[in-house]
C-alpha cells in the first residue's frame, strides 16, 4: 500500500493566527495593488504565506520559501482555504511583496494603526503603559556609491561593530506583553532624540487616548521631547541623562534630601521581601520655548529621586576595580619615566581616560637636573685622564589619590533621576521604578530579531526598500508570538494552571509563563497521511496539544479530519 505524507506541525496554528489577526485584510486594504496581469495571490495572502514561513522556520530567505510551500501545499491550501498557484510563491513575487511594503511606507503606518486598533480592540489588551526604543543592527554590505542616500551607514553601533555598515530600528511596545504598536527603520547614523514625539504621536493614534504612560530612554528626557508631549496632554516617564544641570540637581538633592525618603516596595512583592530601593520627589516647574510657534510652554514635573543598593554595590565595586588597575599602571609607568616629560605626560593622561579615573587622581610630573663628570677618550680611565661635565634630566611622576572625590562618587552611586508628569495618583514612586525595571519587555523584542526566533540577521537584501519591507514583516511575526504568550498566560493566571511537558529532559517541570518557541515547538510532530482509498487521517493530539489550543482560545477541528475532508 502507497502512502503519501505532509509534515503539518505548527502551520495550521499559525495560519489561524494570522487570520485573527486579518493580516491579509489589512495590507491588502492598504497596499496599492499589483498591475493588471498580475494573477494568483494578492499581496496580503502572500505575506500571510511568507510570515508562516519565517515563524515556522526561523528565516528570511525569500529562495527557501518556494520549496516549503511546495512541500506543505495542501494544508497550507486546507487552512488558508486559498488555491496556490505553482508559482505564486517564487522568491521574485516574494521580493516584489517585500519591496512593495518597504515602498509604500504611507500605507504601512495604516496598516500598523489599523492592525494595532483591531489587536487592542479584539483581544481588549490594556492599554496603561507603553514603549519605545531604538536598536542597530550591523550588516556586512560594501559602502554604496552615495551613502547619504542609502539606508545603510556607519554609525554609533549598539552591536559594537563600528566598523561594519548598520541600520537601526525603532520599536514602541504595549505593556505588559511587549506587542508592537509602530516601528521604523532607519538610516545607521542619526540622533534618536527627534524621534520620540513622533513615535508618542503614532502610539496615541493606535491606542485612541493619551491616559497612558510613555516610558523611552535617557534620549527622549530631552527638554523638547517632553515639552512637546506635555503640552499635548501627553504622560511620559524618563530617565534622565547626566548632563547639564541634571548632575548638580542630584548632588545637590542626595546630599541634603529635600523631602522625607521612603522605602520603594514593588507593588507585585509581597510583604515579607525587602525593599528594591528608597527615593523621593522634587516638584519644579519647567517651561521651553517652541521654536516652531514662538510660544511659551508651561508645565509640573516630578522628579523622582531613586536609590537601587544592588545598582551601588556594583557601582563601587566597578570603580574600585578601575581605580586599582589605574593605580597599578600608573605604578609602573612611574619606575621608568623615560627622559621626554610630553611623553610622559600624554601616556598619564591615556591612562586616566581609559580607566575613566580623571576626577579621582591627582599627577604631577617633576625634573631634576643632574649634574655629572665624565672621562673622555677611550679604555680605563687614569688619574691624568681629562674629563667633562655631562648635564642629565630625570623625570619623577607622583601620584596621589583624591579620597574626597573617591567618596563623593561613592555617596551619589546608586542614585538615579527619572522625571515624569503623570500625577501621584496615577503614577506613584514604587510604581515608576517597576515600570521602567521591565524595559527588557522591549528588549526581548530586539533579541528574536538578532539571535533569537525572528531572526533579521543575516540580511541579504541589498535593496534598501526589501530591507525595510521585511523589518515590517517581522515586526507582525512578533505581534503574533506576544499575543500567543499574553493569552495563554492569562489563561493560565485565571484558571491557576501552569504547562508541564515544555522542555526537554525535564518533562514534570512546569511553568505559568511559557514562550510562544516553546508553545509551539509542541506540535512539531503532526503529519497529514493520504491513503489511496481517498482516507485522510492526521496524527492524533496529545493532551498537551489539546491543553495549549484551548488556552490559546483555538479549536481542536484545526487538527481533524473531518474539517480537512470537508475541505477537499
Amino acid at each position: 500500500m502507497e502512502i503519501s505524507s505532509e509534515r503539518i506541525d505548527d502551520i495550521p496554528v499559525i495560519v489561524e493566527w494570522l487570520k485573527q489577526m486579518e493580516i491579509a485584510k489589512c495590507i491588502d486594504q492598504k497596499l496599492k495593488e499589483p498591475h493588471g496581469n498580475h494573477k494568483g495571490l494578492s499581496y496580503g495572502q502572500l505575506s500571510v504565506l511568507l510570515l508562516t514561513y519565517i515563524i515556522t522556520q526561523s528565516d528570511h530567505r525569500l529562495c527557501a520559501v518556494e520549496s516549503w510551500v511546495e512541500a506543505h501545499r495542501k494544508i497550507l491550501e486546507l487552512t488558508t482555504g486559498w488555491s496556490i498557484g505553482e508559482k505564486d510563491a517564487s522568491d521574485d513575487r516574494l521580493a516584489r511583496v517585500v519591496e512593495e511594503l518597504g515602498k509604500q511606507t504611507q500605507a504601512t503606518q495604516e496598516i500598523e494603526v489599523k492592525l494595532g486598533r483591531h489587536l487592542i480592540r479584539a483581544y481588549e489588551l490594556p492599554t496603561v503603559v507603553a514603549r519605545a526604543d531604538t536598536t542597530s543592527f550591523s550588516v556586512n554590505h560594501q559602502q554604496g556609491d552615495s551613502p547619504q542616500e542609502n539606508l545603510l551607514r556607519y554609525g554609533y553601533s549598539k552591536d559594537f561593530r563600528p566598523d561594519l555598515l548598520q541600520y537601526r530600528q525603532l520599536l514602541a511596545t504595549l505593556d505588559p506583553m511587549g506587542m508592537p504598536l509602530a516601528s521604523v527603520t532607519l538610516e545607521g547614523n542619526g540622533a534618536d532624540d527627534p524621534l520620540y514625539f513622533p513615535t508618542w504621536e503614532k502610539m496615541v493614534k493606535v491606542i485612541g487616548h493619551k491616559n497612558f504612560v510613555f516610558i523611552a530612554d535617557c534620549k527622549a528626557g530631552s527638554i523638547a521631547t517632553r515639552a512637546q508631549i506635555a503640552a499635548n496632554k501627553g504622560i511620559y516617564c524618563v530617565p534622565l541623562p547626566m548632563s547639564g544641570q541634571h548632575p548638580q540637581y542630584l548632588k545637590q538633592w542626595v546630599i541634603e534630601p529635600p523631602a522625607e525618603t521612603q522605602e520603594i516596595r514593588l507593588p507585585r512583592l509581597n510583604e515579607e521581601e525587602p525593599a528594591v530601593g528608597k527615593g523621593f520627589e522634587v516638584e519644579l516647574g519647567k517651561f521651553w520655548l517652541n521654536p516652531e510657534t514662538n510660544k511659551w510652554v508651561r508645565w509640573h514635573e516630578r522628579y523622582l529621586v531613586v536609590y537601587s543598593p544592588s545598582l551601588a554595590a556594583s557601582a563601587i565595586r566597578g570603580q574600585q576595580q578601575r581605580i586599582n588597575s589605574a593605580q597599578t599602571a600608573l605604578n609602573k609607568l612611574a619606575a621608568k619615566p623615560g627622559e621626554d616629560s610630553q611623553a610622559l605626560a600624554h601616556k598619564v593622561e591615556n591612562i586616566l581616560e581609559r580607566y575613566r579615573v580623571k576626577d579621582f587622581f591627582l599627577t604631577l610630573i617633576t625634573e631634576e637636573i643632574i649634574q655629572q663628570t665624565r672621562h673622555v677618550g677611550r679604555g680605563r680611565p687614569s688619574k691624568n685622564s681629562s674629563t667633562e661635565p655631562v648635564t642629565s634630566i630625570c623625570l619623577q611622576l607622583h601620584i596621589q589619590q583624591i579620597d574626597t572625590a573617591i567618596k563623593e562618587t561613592e555617596t551619589l552611586a546608586g542614585w538615579r533621576l527619572y522625571v515624569t508628569n503623570a500625577p501621584t495618583a496615577q503614577l506613584s514612586l514604587s510604581l515608576a521604578v517597576m515600570y521602567y525595571r521591565d524595559e527588557w519587555l522591549l528588549e526581548r523584542g530586539f533579541h528574536r530579531f538578532k539571535r533569537g526566533s525572528l531572526p533579521a540577521l543575516p540580511i541579504y537584501f541589498q535593496n534598501q526598500n526589501r530591507i525595510i519591507g521585511l523589518m515590517f514583516l517581522l515586526n507582525i511575526a512578533l505581534r503574533v508570538f506576544t499575543l500567543m504568550e499574553f493569552l495563554v498566560r492569562q489563561a493560565l493566571i485565571e484558571t491557576q494552571q501552569s504547562l508541564a511537558g515544555l522542555y526537554d529532559g525535564n518533562s514534570k517541570r512546569k511553568t505559568d509563563r511559557p514562550s510562544a518557541e516553546k508553545m509551539l515547538k509542541v506540535f512539531c510532530n503532526l503529519t497529514l497521511y493520504f491513503l489511496p482509498d481517498s482516507t485522510i487521517f492526521i496524527t492524533p493530539l496529545s493532551e498537551l496539544q489539546k491543553q495549549i489550543l484551548c488556552l490559546m482560545k483555538m479549536p481542536e477541528v484545526l487538527y481533524q479530519v473531518d474539517l480537512v475532508g470537508s475541505s477537499t
